[in-house]
């Protein structure tokens, strides 16, 4: 797949692919001459490359081939015991090519004439031993045990090699030696390796198959942790009661089903980088005397205590079905503790580090998840069903490294989720009226420069002073609820489903309009802006010059949307038809994925809210990283498919 370009500047605002520096442009730019020569600049802000000139500049292939396989053997010894092996292994290589040909334009540090070839090899195994043993005693007792052990390991190798001065542009990224530089402009490979081992063991018991007892053990070792802390135990228990099987429920007829549910259990993770606990070093290159040389350094901090972090659970459900199963589903609470958090600690930069891994505290979540499904109508020729689902969860932290004491300059808070916004609340823009210009004046004889039509912030402690002081959690990325909506109509050989999912309540990083036109358009421009004429505009007016305005505050806006994932419309073929050819079935299917979106906040905006890949970093600026261009796609998708089986 060729993505077209990606620029090497990948760390500061801007747009990086094509699609997203065309919608940077002016709308009214040319982007050829009357000639019919490519514009290097349309519109002539000299900032703005023309991306229609790196269509045929600029290359970034990417190929990836996988390999999935899996197999397993096992043996019967008696009725009631057997033994099972499992081995599967993933075997994965990517490569990646790109070029940029003698006109490529220089966005970002973009660069004509450059190469550049990289693999990645990336393989992995894991085999399981099982030994079962199922019995009934007296036909009213079963019991089943489960005894196993498995070993995993991932290994990932990668190179990368890049060249600038190309001397001919039709070798791309296949001849990086024929360069007028005569080196390579950079070069490296790496290597990573990871195992996990684990033990279990496993009892069910089932009295009268109306009472259901199980427990478990799980022993498990990743090489990921420091040593002494690699192997830790996860015991879990659970419960269940099969209520329509009691006497007092068998007569009534419209009750299908009615388990009652209630389970406890602990988990592990180990989700760290490998070599994170001895201190990795890098490599750095320096000048000895008049001679090059190379150091190594550092990379990371050493934690030989680093160890699991665990998550026990408690769940309580309810399994039901109704009239027949024509109505179905399940509704659980839940909650869980976390404690020893993996999570990076930052660090003051005189130490010569900037982040720690650490186990750094504990966590707790609570929630609500509720699933229905109903046969609305069901006839001989036509039938509608729907499934819905629906969770709400409440994300805080319990505990950090010094108790109760929130990690500010990490952004941990107590009683807030781990992933939050702090910064300064929006209080809308500054008007012109006299109790506006009273207050601005005492905000300015502290050294601000606030104006009518400038950004205004929440002065949380009334000084009169805006600094770090006043910033507080504005949000978090975790959304409020979650919800699906699935609905499928079948008329006879056809088929039409859709379906539809929420997001609601989290917060968005993004939205400010990144311009008013001008020499650098940069995205949507807004025309609710403040004026004398309109002091209820949205947004502030535009300036340039000394004032302060502090956009920040309005970079966190609402991010509830919902979404049509899919529209898909089936046929099946008629067996009698079918049936000539030795065919038992064929399905016609065309789907359209994302068709719509929809919702309050920045959907309104043109921004689709869904799209938050590493939004959560600010610049230096403090605005989001690459600047809301990207993710004004909405991703859509028209996809025929034919399925057969023999």
């Amino acid at each position: 797949q060729n993505f077209g370009i990606q620029g090497p500047n990948t760390s500061n605002t801007g747009s990086k692919d094509l699609y997203s520096r065309a919608s940077d442009q002016f709308p009214y730019a040319f982007p050829n001459d009357s000639a019919g020569f490519a514009i290097k600049n349309p519109g002539g802000n000299l900032s703005l490359w023309n991306p229609l000139i790196d269509i045929d500049q600029s290359f970034n292939e990417r190929r990836t081939t996988a390999v999935l396989a899996s197999v397993y053997s096992e043996i019967k010894f008696t009725p009631w015991l057997r033994y099972r092996v499992n081995f599967g292994a993933q075997y994965r290589q990517f490569r990646s090519g790109s070029w940029t040909g003698p006109n490529a334009t220089s966005h970002l540090t973009n660069k004509p004439n450059t190469a550049g070839y990289a693999t990645e090899e990336n393989s992995s195994w894991v085999v399981e031993n099982l030994l079962f043993f199922d019995k009934t005693f007296a036909k009213i007792h079963k019991l089943g045990v489960t005894v196993l052990q498995s070993s995993q390991r991932s290994r990932k190798e990668s190179t990368s090699t890049s060249v600038s001065g190309n001397i001919n542009p039709l070798s791309l990224w296949y001849d990086l030696a024929s360069n007028t530089v005569g080196a390579a402009g950079g070069y490296g490979t790496g290597f990573t390796q990871n195992t996990l081992s684990s033990f279990m063991g496993r009892v069910n018991y089932s009295l009268m198959d109306k009472y259901l007892f199980t427990a478990s053990g799980r022993y498990d070792g990743a090489s990921v942790l420091a040593p002494g802390h690699k192997w830790d135990f996860f015991p879990s228990a659970a419960i269940a009661w099969k209520m329509q099987q009691e006497k007092f429920l068998q007569n009534i007829s419209w009750l299908s089903e009615l388990k009652l549910r209630l389970g406890y259990g602990v988990v592990g993770s180990s989700s760290v980088a490998p070599y994170t606990t001895s201190g990795p070093l890098s490599r750095n290159p320096y000048v000895f005397g008049s001679a090059a040389a190379i150091g190594f350094l550092p990379q990371t901090v050493q934690n030989p205590d680093l160890k699991w972090e665990q998550t026990a659970e408690t769940n309580l459900g309810l399994d039901f079905s109704l009239l027949k199963s024509r109505i179905s589903g399940t509704f659980e609470v839940y909650q869980q503790n976390t404690s020893d958090l993996l999570m990076p600690k930052t660090l003051p930069a005189v130490l010569g580090y900037v982040s720690k891994i650490e186990n750094i505290g504990k966590t707790r979540n609570r929630g609500i998840e509720l699933s229905l499904s109903t046969v609305n109508i069901e006839k001989k020729d036509f039938s509608w069903s729907t499934d819905i689902n629906w969770s709400v969860n409440k994300e805080e932290i319990v505990e950090l490294l010094n108790g109760k004491q929130d990690m500010v300059a990490s952004g941990y808070f107590i009683g807030k989720p781990i992933q939050v916004f702090y910064n300064y609340q929006n209080a809308g823009v500054w008007g012109s009226d006299p109790k506006d210009i009273a207050e601005m004046a005492l905000f300015n004889a502290n050294g601000h420069k606030f104006y009518p039509g400038t950004v205004k912030v929440v002065d949380q402690n009334g000084d009169h002073k805006i600094n770090a002081s006043d910033f507080v959690v504005l949000g978090t990325p975790r959304p409020k609820w979650t919800g699906g909506f699935t609905t499928t109509f079948r008329y006879k050989n056809w088929s039409l489903n859709s379906f539809i999912y929420f997001r609601w309540g989290q917060t968005y990083f993004g939205g400010y309009p990144n311009s008013y036109g001008g020499v650098n358009p940069n995205g949507r421009v807004e025309n609710d802006l403040w004026a004398f004429n309109n002091t209820s505009g949205r947004w502030p007016m535009p300036n340039s010059g000394n004032v302060e305005n502090i956009t920040a505050a309005m970079q966190y806006n609402n991010g509830s949307f919902g979404a049509v994932r899919n529209i898909s419309l089936s046929y099946n073929l008629p067996k009698t038809l079918l049936s000539k050819y030795t065919v038992n079935s064929v399905v016609l299917n065309f789907q359209v994925i994302n068709p719509f979106i929809f919702g309050p906040g920045v959907v309104k905006w043109g921004i689709n809210p869904d799209d938050d890949t590493n939004w959560s970093i600010a610049s230096s600026n403090t605005n989001p990283l690459g600047g809301t261009n990207n993710n004004t796609i909405l991703p859509q998708s028209f996809v025929f498919s034919l399925r057969a089986s023999f």
